[in-house]
């Protein structure tokens, strides 16, 4: 276990760190922890500096890009301009404007409400896509989060995993797998363009054919599958990202209040809430993919009182999602205690 008390901050409150490490220590799974209370800057992170994958919990960033474009008049965007539903950018999983009629446009703000509180993928996929898909490390690389790589949309991703393309058709889920392990950075990123390209005139009942034939896959070797392709982040580095965007150090007030009225409208509250007082305010962002359980937030305990509480767990063994939302949901109720 890696387990660090940063010496940059005030130590955390006693008891905490261990508790943490117990509830972690629970179940066929693997999670990495951060906590920090923003006022005090205390903090525990174990594992925290290990990259996870995200799951939906990369569409955090991807608003808080959008918001920092649209505050400083970049690419010429605001929360009315319109984005169209097309073939090329539906996605399977989360939302409803994969049944959308193509044609159909909403507005930004429409897109990002949905990405975030019900996980639209299709609505994502339209923001990552009108904002740029190397945005986002570009922003969190320049923080100095280097230990993040955000650069795939839903489509993308799961495109990737299916073996759709030319570079990965036929080779299985471990020949997809040691494919891509094997690439570079850059090779991956022209992967992610080329095969977007490549199935642009693919309908979604043809993508979920193909996604219902990989389900006669093995669970270990989908679940690798979903892990090794996906956008990737450290507890630690999302932590510091909501810490940084309560404080006001990432966009003005008036778009960090935007951003937080989104995450307080989460409609998925079985994880980081679910053992909190009825009332607490929470912001935060989940995700979920096979074998992968995330998610990440902050609670209000008081006016002056805030912690951040960032849980990625992976590797899960088969039909134990629930056990991990269970030590998600423990995580920050420990947190809420020790801050209290």
């Amino acid at each position: 276990m890696f387990l660090l008390l940063s010496g940059l901050a005030a130590a955390a409150p006693p008891g905490l760190a261990e508790k943490l490490a117990t509830i972690r220590r629970t179940g066929h799974m693997q999670i990495g922890v951060s906590v920090v209370n923003i006022e005090s800057g205390q903090r525990v992170d174990i594992d925290g500096n290990r990259p996870y994958p995200l799951a939906s919990v990369f569409k955090l960033p991807v608003m808080i890009e959008l918001a920092h474009q649209v505050q400083h008049h970049e690419r010429g965007l605001s929360l009315q301009t319109p984005l169209t539903v097309t073939a090329d950018v539906k996605c399977l999983g989360s939302g409803e404007l994969k049944h959308a009629r193509l044609g159909t446009t909403v507005t930004l703000a429409r897109a990002v409400e949905l990405m975030e509180t019900i996980s639209d993928n299709t609505a994502a996929d339209l923001v990552f896509n009108t904002i740029g898909v190397d945005s986002v490390n570009r922003l969190m690389h320049g923080l100095g989060f280097v230990h993040s790589n955000i650069y795939l949309t839903n489509r993308a991703a799961w495109l990737i995993s299916l073996g759709l393309g030319r570079d990965l058709r036929g080779l299985g889920a471990q020949g997809i797998i040691d494919r891509w392990t094997s690439w570079s950075q850059a090779e991956r990123e022209a992967e992610a363009g080329k095969i977007v390209e490549e199935n642009k005139g693919l309908s979604l009942s043809a993508f979920q054919a193909a996604e219902t034939a990989s389900e006669s896959r093995p669970y270990l070797v989908d679940r690798m599958v979903a892990e090794v392709t996906d956008n990737q982040a450290s507890p630690s580095d999302i932590a510091d990202l909501l810490v940084k965007l309560y404080k006001g150090e990432l966009l003005d007030r008036q778009w960090t209040d935007y951003c937080l009225g989104v995450l307080s409208r989460q409609k998925y509250n079985s994880r980081i809430p679910r053992l909190l007082p009825a009332g607490t305010v929470v912001y935060h962002k989940t995700g979920t993919l096979e074998g992968i359980v995330n998610d990440a937030g902050i609670i209000e305990l008081g006016p002056d009182n805030h912690v951040v509480v960032v849980v990625f767990v992976k590797r899960i063994a088969r039909g134990a999602d629930g056990e991990a939302g269970t030590a998600i949901a423990r995580i920050a109720r420990a947190a809420y205690d020790a801050w209290r």
